[in-house]
């Protein structure tokens, strides 16, 4: 990680954020008008999702306003993206079946019990982590969670879209996921750290911008 980041790039970390809110906000009102029980759990989950990007954003800006690193702000999103992904996740899940099987069936303990629970083992696991084992082995697991939700929610994003017959808004998620996972584990430093940061802020930025691209095509075609 660079030491300091310039304030221009600090303040164009928030246009990822921006684009990414308005494909979950499009998604979410998708699913709401699909169900009500599902879009209200889509809602948190995108609200989670978007209060770590902020989040991650804001320590940008603290850190390029006065070169402070406040540790607690660069793991908490993590502890954000996990349980909203999970939620997210899990709203698609139920939210993307035909509407015959849907219908009726749909009750506040189907929707709300999963996500619940495996929220609450995941808290547990990372509470436990932390005491038992300690180190970063907490944020392991809150990032493999996070990894592995984002993953369903793409992939499950992805084939509702080839079902539309949308190929290309297909292949805009496919690509936002790949520059996702790309981006988790591209580690700046070096003499050019700061172009090495901006290259991921403009790979950031369209790779958002193709998911809110997607998006929108999609919940155009759910209509």
């Amino acid at each position: 990680m660079i030491e300091k980041y310039s304030l221009p790039l600090a303040l164009t970390s928030l246009v990822p954020v921006v684009l990414s809110a308005i494909g979950l906000f499009l998604i979410t009102r998708m699913l709401k008008r699909k169900n009500e029980l599902i879009g209200e759990l889509a809602f948190i989950g995108a609200a989670l999702l978007v209060a770590g990007q902020l989040l991650k954003a804001a320590w940008r800006l603290l850190n390029a306003a006065s070169g402070a690193d406040y540790h607690w702000m660069t793991h908490a999103p993590v502890a954000m993206r996990a349980p909203g992904a999970v939620c997210l996740a899990w709203a698609l899940w139920q939210g993307l079946r035909d509407d015959a099987q849907r219908g009726g069936e749909m009750t506040a303990g189907r929707v709300w019990l999963m996500p619940l629970t495996l929220n609450a083992v995941l808290l547990a696991l990372t509470a436990a982590s932390r005491v038992v084992i300690g180190g970063h082995a907490w944020f392991s697991i809150l990032f493999t969670v996070a990894l592995l939700a984002g993953l369903a929610i793409s992939l499950q994003l992805t084939h509702r879209a080839i079902h539309r017959h949308l190929i290309f808004a297909a292949l805009l998620f496919l690509v936002n996921l790949v520059m996702s996972l790309a981006l988790d584990h591209w580690v700046a430093g070096g003499a050019d750290a700061q172009a090495t940061e901006w290259a991921k802020q403009i790979s950031n930025t369209l790779s958002q911008a193709a998911f809110a691209f997607a998006a929108l095509r999609l919940t155009r075609a759910e209509t």
